[in-house]
């Protein structure tokens, strides 16, 4: 059974190849490129150990 359900999720789940290729392209950066700006250009010297 777990043989022929395999192969029908695979089938429903061919539209998460471009979502993931723009996610992990532009927005995973995009959120780490604004988490590191913000962190670097915080004025808070008591963070820095």
């Amino acid at each position: 059974m777990a043989v022929s359900f395999l192969p029908s999720v695979l089938a429903t789940t061919s539209f998460l190849s471009p979502i993931l290729v723009y996610t992990i392209g532009w927005i995973l950066p995009a959120v780490t490129f604004a988490f590191l700006f913000l962190y670097i250009e915080s004025d808070d010297i008591s963070d820095i150990k």
